[in-house]
């Protein structure tokens, strides 16, 4: 059964576009080297000397870095296209592991949050444009799905994998995980190095001409103008995801 599955999943992504498999794998892979140190990251801040304050203040920076930018990054990755701001993307998560890395201080902690923030906005709707751009209309839930599958997957496996290298570099203390770091930064510069040879800028539907520049604002209006539903959707969207908020 599980032999099936796998080997259909295998076909799935075999007959799809090189820019799905490159995002699957990219997908695949950020989520293993996330999952190297998310459980660790709070002990991590700890050890160097944050309290509970300061702790809750990290992550109070990083959210709110992400909600101020999300809507310009969206912005100009429709102006500008996908691929280099993806590679932008890498190259600040790559920068944040290495803040954190190489930190003596909680301090260090926040330049780190901030550039995971800003490259988790980059890249968040990257996806599922390179999956609208690369497989049939009848395909894209499937490789959507798929995508987060084996997402999950690898967020599962790197636990295991972090566990076993904190014990071998000495536990639960700041120089035990540390070293997860340095593993991180590796891995996302495999990362780059890949989706800079082998992504293909996608193909998107553009609201004008590539010379016009209507700006920041004149866009989103014609935006609106033009996509009748989409007040809606945001509408629904945002009371959908009130309730989860307030956890």
């Amino acid at each position: 059964m599980i032999s099936q599955a796998i080997g259909k999943i295998k076909g799935f992504i075999g007959r799809q576009k090189r820019n799905y498999r490159v995002g699957v794998e990219r997908a695949s892979a950020n989520s293993f080297l996330t999952g190297l140190t998310s459980q660790y990251s709070a002990i991590y801040t700890v050890g160097l000397g944050a309290d509970s304050v300061q702790l809750g203040s990290i992550s109070s920076v990083g959210s709110a870095i992400s909600a101020l930018i999300s809507t310009p990054v969206g912005w100009l990755v429709d102006r500008y296209g996908i691929k280099w701001f993806y590679l932008l993307s890498i190259l600040l998560m790559a920068g944040g592991s290495l803040t954190r890395a190489a930190a003596r201080d909680w301090r260090f902690l926040i330049l780190a949050t901030i550039l995971a923030s800003v490259a988790t906005r980059l890249s968040g709707t990257g996806c599922r444009v390179i999956s609208a751009d690369s497989v049939q209309n009848e395909d894209r839930v499937t490789a959507q799905n798929v995508c987060g599958t084996l997402g999950s997957l690898a967020g599962m496996i790197a636990p295991l994998l972090a566990a076993y290298l904190v014990t071998l570099f000495g536990g639960m203390t700041v120089e035990g995980i540390r070293p997860l770091y340095y593993l991180q930064f590796v891995g996302y510069g495999l990362v780059l190095l890949m989706v800079a040879l082998q992504l293909r800028e996608p193909r998107r539907e553009r609201l004008v001409a590539p010379g016009t520049r209507l700006g920041f604002i004149l866009d989103f209006r014609r935006l609106f103008e033009t996509r009748r539903g989409l007040g809606r959707w945001i509408a629904l969207s945002a009371l959908t995801s009130l309730p989860l908020a307030m956890y």
